[in-house]
């Protein structure tokens, strides 16, 4: 089944570059097709020299298709591209491309000019799913995973699938990081990967203040995040005792947000409302059968959502200084755009309460 597949899909992008370039009359042969981008940086004294890693495939013998990594570096980004050019024997394809990544050193120097130097590229995919690694882009670019064909099948499988339990959302593309850069009140948040226990995996998400990387919150963070900054996600949350008493409950939240200006202060109130099914239970034995059972389990989930969520303010106030949860969008939209105010510093000095309800939906198919 995995070679049909890998067949499958080497295939179908044999035919979508044809049909992509056929006016030019250029042979696949003499094409290098883009899976994957890197973006990194070297620093010596105050110069910045930039390094940007590609993963692409070029065609073989028969149906096989021969990865390998072409790396450009020099002092601009433009600059890059010829020095790749020299040490390649094939044109380069940007229509295919699927995975962007950004070496956190990269990410706090800036991701503007990275961005911007792809998205003026007319044949380049803008949506193309981005994320922050830690490390060298190009080390992750041609990490080896068995049984899959590139590290950038997998990124991009990882990253579009995180949405099913950590309360994600699909906003990540390049697409995604062009509109929050030049939007008023809003910050762009990607997901943050590494290397853990000789496998990628997903360890939380890189906050951004206008540009550049300033923090990176841990995945259990970013879960609330998620919660209160995405509309419709949904995750799974679990109240424990120890390792033989817990219940969990996979949810669905939805999140509205009003803004109210009193004396000059902005205040912001997050109604989060969370339905949710049981999945496993260890903990509330009697749910079932009585309603007030039912009724503790809503209220400690409830407070379990709350008192994470109010930490995660804190922590706003405190340790990020960023507005992550795009209030300042909704600050603009209901006192005015273009006023010069920063919304990040705003933010941070506000008042934001929280409301929560839970609902319980379904006891899964509960007790034996």
């Amino acid at each position: 089944m995995r070679k049909s597949k890998v067949v499958f899909i080497i295939i179908a992008a044999f035919i979508l570059v044809i049909s992509f370039i056929g006016s030019e009359g250029e042979l696949v042969e003499n094409l290098e097709l883009l899976a994957g981008v890197g973006a990194d940086v070297e620093k010596k004294g105050g110069e910045i020299t930039y390094v940007v890693p590609l993963l692409t495939y070029s065609a073989g013998k028969g149906e096989e298709l021969v990865p390998s990594i072409l790396t450009g570096k020099a002092n601009t980004i433009g600059e890059t591209r010829e020095d790749r050019q020299l040490e390649s024997d094939k044109k380069l394809s940007l229509g295919v491309g699927r995975v962007y990544v950004m070496s956190e050193e990269a990410a706090r120097t800036g991701i503007r000019q990275f961005i911007d130097m792809n998205m003026n590229n007319a044949f380049y995919n803008d949506r193309t799913v981005c994320v922050v690694c830690k490390g060298k882009a190009k080390d992750m670019l041609s990490y080896k995973i068995p049984d899959v064909s590139s590290s950038v099948e997998f990124i991009e499988g990882m990253i579009k699938n995180l949405k099913e339990f950590n309360f994600f959302s699909m906003q990540y593309t390049t697409n995604d990081i062009i509109v929050r850069l030049d939007a008023e009140g809003r910050e762009v948040l990607l997901p943050y990967i590494e290397i853990v226990d000789d496998k990628i995996k997903t360890t939380g998400i890189a906050i951004f203040e206008d540009d550049k990387m300033v923090a990176k919150a841990n995945i259990r963070e970013a879960k609330v995040i998620n919660m209160l900054k995405e509309n419709k996600v949904k995750g799974i949350i679990t109240l424990q005792q120890d390792s033989k008493q817990y219940i969990n409950v996979f949810c669905k939240t939805k999140r509205k947000i009003k803004c109210t200006k009193e004396d000059g202060r902005y205040k912001f109130t997050i109604d989060l409302k969370v339905s949710g099914e049981i999945i496993s239970n260890e903990l509330y034995r009697n749910v079932n059968t009585k309603k007030k059972y039912m009724k503790n389990l809503e209220e400690d989930l409830k407070d379990k959502i709350e008192i994470q969520c109010n930490s995660l303010i804190n922590d706003i106030h405190r340790k990020y200084g960023v507005d992550v949860l795009d209030l300042g969008r909704v600050a603009a939209a209901t006192h005015g755009r273009n006023t010069g105010i920063d919304w990040n510093k705003v933010v941070s000095d506000s008042d934001i309460k929280i409301n929560v309800k839970v609902k319980i939906k379904s006891l899964g198919r509960g007790d034996y």
